[in-house]
């Protein structure tokens, strides 16, 4: 799997800039600024959080973030940190091409990146949320782009995972379970989509109180209803954050 890391782009373009979650500075419409610093709350913005995961080259036209305007700034969280450079281990984390020949991060089958959650997430999640992508996996087999997990490692509290799907399909899943209530991870949201194992992709789950939409290469691909209970999903305080993975017992390693 490679994840490309990225640079600042023109006014109105979400940029690519891959595993790294930013800060839009709002004050001109979706202006993309990168920041390497923890979540500032901004009392316009209450109920809103941007949790970009290799952030998509998408017009703020395209709708992933509503028509709501915000003149301020939307909180982030960078899960290049809990990367780290120099790697933790060479062998399994590499650096490789990305999208307009921009450095990506690379991850074999071994690697294990892990950290508190509370590291590189917010305490809990507002009812309105959005993870955008942009991923080139190296096989058909899935795994999970990311997640949370409780303290016994045995339920995603909330995750993002790609699914074989059939002969040249993949499932997008979207993870959100209370671990109070479930014993076993809640799927909420699911799209099958054509593959795009080798090839890099684009794409943005958007999540507001009673509903998912997939945003697919730029272009809204399809909504379904949801229900979640709570509507404020709050992470136990020793959750765990995986990259590529879910843990030992779920496993779920993305190549």
């Amino acid at each position: 799997m490679a994840l490309s890391a990225g640079k600042r782009v023109a006014k109105n373009i979400i940029g690519c800039y891959n595993y790294r979650f930013l800060r839009l500075n709002m004050n001109s419409p979706f202006d993309v600024v990168i920041y390497n610093q923890y979540m500032t709350r901004v009392s316009n913005c209450r109920g809103r959080y941007l949790l970009i995961l290799l952030a998509p080259m998408c017009s703020a036209s395209d709708g992933i973030f509503g028509s709501v305007k915000y003149p301020n700034e939307i909180p982030e969280f960078d899960l290049l940190h809990a990367i780290g450079v120099p790697f933790s281990n060479p062998k399994t984390q590499y650096f490789d091409e990305g999208l307009d020949g921009f450095p990506a991060y690379g991850l074999k089958p071994g690697s294990d990146i892990k950290s508190p959650y509370r590291l590189f997430m917010p305490e809990k999640l507002y009812a309105e949320f959005s993870i955008t992508a942009t991923v080139r996996p190296a096989n058909r087999d899935g795994g999970f782009l990311f997640s949370v997990v409780n303290p016994l490692e045995t339920v995603v509290q909330l995750g993002v995972q790609l699914i074989p799907s059939g002969p040249g399909l993949t499932n997008i899943s979207l993870l959100y379970t209370d671990a109070n209530v479930y014993a076993i991870s809640q799927t909420i949201a699911s799209f099958v989509v054509p593959s795009f194992a080798k090839k890099w992709s684009r794409f943005a789950l958007r999540v507001s109180v009673d509903n998912v939409t997939l945003f697919l290469n730029c272009h809204e691909f399809d909504t379904v209803i949801v229900k979640r209970n709570p509507s404020e999903l709050v992470f136990d305080s020793a959750s765990t954050l995986y990259v590529g993975q879910a843990g030992p017992l779920i496993r779920g390693a993305f190549h």
